[in-house]
């Protein structure tokens, strides 16, 4: 498959069995970067089902670009047995842009977001002067607001984010091409990080809420 096929939030499933259920044997491009875990001990011989969902798509130059994939192997009552996440290269037809509807965590994506936003953003933030802070996998953007309007989109604001909202980048992915928004179900669950203010994050949980439904709009 070329670069260009590949979209974040796409999931295949297959069975495997035990004795090629690493990485390496889940994937048929050259790895890049590999995280991998074992869970629970796997037995041999034994099949398996492999769950892949592609959580990053990256160009690195114009003839190239670079997926990441969630990787979970489970057993037959559904268990996860290893699990991780494995960087492939890919080739690419074209020079780009891509699409950055679903490139969390980058000025491009939040540029986007920013410009879905509606009316009741600007209501809920009227009279708040601070920074949001947006962090998937290593990927962070900043967005300044003040009093009811967004005006700038940066790698780093110069004074830091007031809060900044963080998880990984299956967590993004599940939960803006999902088929609800389920920010504060998982935000309970423990699936987002928040450093910084603490007070200020539970302020603006509405804000939030609005900025991650205006996300999944772009991502559409």
């Amino acid at each position: 498959m070329f670069f260009e096929e590949f979209m974040v939030g796409q999931r295949v499933s297959h069975p495997v069995n035990a004795d090629r259920a690493t990485a390496f044997d889940l994937v048929d491009e050259p790895v890049t970067a590999l995280s991998w875990r074992q869970v629970r001990p796997i037995s041999p011989g034994g099949e398996l089902c492999a769950e892949l969902t592609v959580t990053r798509c990256r160009r690195v130059r114009d003839d190239e670009g670079q997926v990441t994939r969630h990787v979970v192997v489970r057993d037959q009552d559904g268990e996860p047995l290893r699990e991780g996440t494995v960087t492939v290269s890919v080739p690419a037809r074209g020079e780009g842009p891509d699409p950055a509807g679903r490139a969390f965590g980058t000025t491009e994506w939040a540029t986007e977001v920013v410009a879905a936003l509606g009316p009741d953003f600007a209501d809920a933030t009227a009279t708040w002067d601070g920074t949001i802070g947006l962090r998937s996998g290593a990927e962070e953007v900043h967005l300044r607001i003040y009093r009811g309007r967004v005006v700038d989109v940066t790698r780093r604001a110069p004074l830091g984010a007031t809060f900044t909202l963080g998880a990984s980048e299956l967590t993004w992915t599940e939960l803006v091409t999902g088929p609800v928004n389920d920010f504060m179900r998982r935000a309970m669950l423990g699936q987002f990080e928040v450093t910084g203010s603490g007070y200020e994050y539970l302020r603006l949980t509405k804000v939030l809420d609005q900025l991650i439904t205006s996300a999944r709009e772009v991502a559409r």
